[in-house]
């Protein structure tokens, strides 16, 4: 049965207006956000489709895309992938009716620098890219974005939409600092502004440039090779000094008293911190410091170190035990003070030991904690060690030199006033109330001086690693500049090293002047040569007594039988008369 005319020129109408009205609507951009992970953290993250080579769906586009991908890591120009996602995913807003693509200038910079590399390798400047179908230039009449500058440069001025009397003024984010890259292999993000900027990786995750775990950026491999070497020889000589410690406080009998008892949370410290360090040494560089990142799927320096175990409880070790190295320094600081100008007894001094203990512990434990949450571990490349503050300034600040200039203007306050007189008066009703305690053996004070040169010579490591962490506080952006010809001096960080386990191995000669010594000496001694054990002088005592008690007895004993003996002679004479 066929329609009338009428019905048919209806339906002929209605399918006209039905597709005019798609046709229009689809002119209106629909904007999406960006799927593409390629061109994530370029400037914009929502586009339209169709694009301008007419795909419509992103995985089409992603799919395309990809076959740029070895020449994006060939790094022909560093302007490549923002061009190749202009076009591919176009920015999208909703002031614009269009999206908005490259300019020519763009496309034309992009294909000098690029086509030359394709013709090597027997490829054509692909059609879809002609430069002349793009605007000429950015201006009222047509919109486009002029892209990252190729140079230094301010890389906010590569999109510039002109007002319209029709349509407002659009704000995108490209007003901020975004991350370009330098395509030189296979490294992406602002990394272009680095010295050897070939050696970096961009990391979306973190948003900074991750060195190369084989970089030599500020440091050759002779100078890695030669701290090495002077790592293990310090850090060796430092365990067994520290180790020895603990044989003369073990085997010695060590009285524990304040405030050389304090040398002895001292020496375990620095211990830790050798083992830490011998850790680093045999385990290598490699398997301490670095990781390999799953978005390049490449070897970096360590930024975030709780994904490499080593890197952790590296971190922790040195971190505690050196903050809490420099906490009972000024524990020792404050009995010394007590001890020698107060004149406090050994006993009032002890009763302080929890408040000591939970502030030389408890203080290095909390600021532990916080950088294990803030996930703020990093390596540095000389030395390969997991620290905080290795590659940016602002941890090295405030998790390291604010830490020492606390710690240090304490101590100086309580050593200055431990050096003032000690006020006459106080001195003499102390000494007339008890008399017998100051009464110091001569032993007790020979170890008193010891411990206070201990800690007056702790000054000097110490003001040497906090000048070493000033030096690189300040430098450090200067050293990793693009335009930097200068680089830090090896020496120096050489010198830190030496500095941070020197303290350590003096820690041995305060110990060892105390009594403990010669009785750790003599059982050393005895178990080596297997001598009999001598009898104590108690045991002496008691065995003489028995001797004696014995002889007496049986002295008696001989006397009763001789006088009995005569008595009965003395009877039988007198029974024959």
């Amino acid at each position: 049965m066929s329609l009338p005319f009428n019905l048919k020129m209806f339906h002929v109408l209605i399918s006209l207006y039905v597709f005019s009205a798609g046709f229009v609507a689809s002119t209106d951009p629909v904007c999406e956000p960006i799927k593409i992970e390629t061109c994530h953290d370029i400037g914009y993250n929502v586009t339209a489709m169709p694009n301008l080579v007419g795909h419509e769906l992103q995985q089409d586009a992603q799919l395309q895309l990809q076959t740029f991908t070895p020449l994006i890591q060939y790094g022909c120009s560093s302007r490549l992938r923002f061009f190749l996602c202009s076009v591919y995913v176009p920015m999208c807003t909703d002031k614009v009716p269009e999206p908005i693509g490259p300019c020519r200038a763009l496309c034309e910079d992009v294909r000098d620098k690029c086509q030359p590399v394709l013709q090597e390798f027997g490829f054509p400047w692909p059609a879809g890219l002609n430069c002349s179908k793009f605007p000429p230039q950015n201006n009222d009449k047509y919109m486009c974005m002029e892209g990252p500058t190729d140079r230094k440069g301010r890389p906010d001025s590569h999109l510039r939409i002109p007002n319209r009397n029709s349509r407002p003024s659009i704000k995108t984010n490209f007003e901020r600092k975004v991350p370009y890259i330098r395509n030189m292999g296979n490294h992406y993000g602002m990394c272009r502004n680095l010295r050897h900027s070939d050696q970096y990786y961009y990391i979306n995750r973190t948003q900074r440039c991750a060195a190369s775990c084989t970089a030599n950026i500020n440091f050759t491999l002779n100078n890695k090779d030669f701290v090495d070497d002077w790592l293990a020889g310090w850090s060796i000589l430092c365990f067994l000094c520290t180790f020895f410690n603990f044989l003369v406080i073990l085997l010695g009998d060590y009285r524990f008293r304040f405030p050389e008892g304090t040398i002895v949370y001292i020496s375990g410290c620095f211990n830790a911190c050798a083992i830490a360090y011998l850790i680093r040494v045999f385990a290598g560089r490699y398997f301490t410091s670095c990781n390999i990142d799953p978005q390049h799927n490449a070897s970096i320096l360590i930024q975030e170190g709780l994904d490499n175990m080593p890197c952790t409880i590296i971190f922790v070790i040195l971190y505690f035990f050196k903050m809490a190295t420099d906490g009972w320094w000024l524990i020792l600081c404050i009995t010394w003070y007590l001890s020698t100008n107060r004149k406090w007894k050994q006993e009032r001094l002890l009763g302080l030991s929890n408040i000591f203990h939970l502030f030389a512990w408890g203080v290095p434990s909390i600021f532990t904690i916080i950088v294990l949450v803030m996930r703020i571990i990093d390596a540095d490349e000389l030395i390969g060690i997991c620290y905080v503050g290795n590659q940016s300034r602002e941890n090295l600040l405030n998790f390291v030199i604010l830490p020492s200039v606390l710690y240090m203007c304490a101590a100086f306050i309580v050593m200055i006033m431990g050096l003032l007189p000690v006020r006459p008066s106080d001195n003499y009703s102390s000494v007339q109330t008890h008399p017998i305690e100051h009464q110091v053996p001569l032993s007790q004070d020979s170890v008193m001086s010891v411990t206070g040169i201990y800690m007056f010579l702790y000054w000097a490591p110490l003001l040497s690693v906090f000048g070493t962490n000033v030096y690189e506080y300040i430098n450090r952006d200067q050293w990793f500049a693009e335009s930097s010809v200068t680089g830090p001096v090896v020496e120096v960080f050489s010198l830190r090293l030496f500095m941070l386990q020197i303290m350590g191995i003096a820690s041995l000669f305060v110990i060892c002047s105390s009594d403990a010594k010669r009785k750790a000496w003599q059982k050393v001694l005895r178990l080596i040569r297997r001598e009999k054990r001598p009898v104590p002088s108690f045991l002496k005592n008691q065995q003489q007594t028995v001797n004696i008690s014995s002889h007496l007895k049986t002295s008696s004993n001989g006397t009763r039988a001789t006088s009995l003996s005569s008595h009965s002679k003395r009877s039988n004479g007198e029974t024959v008369v």
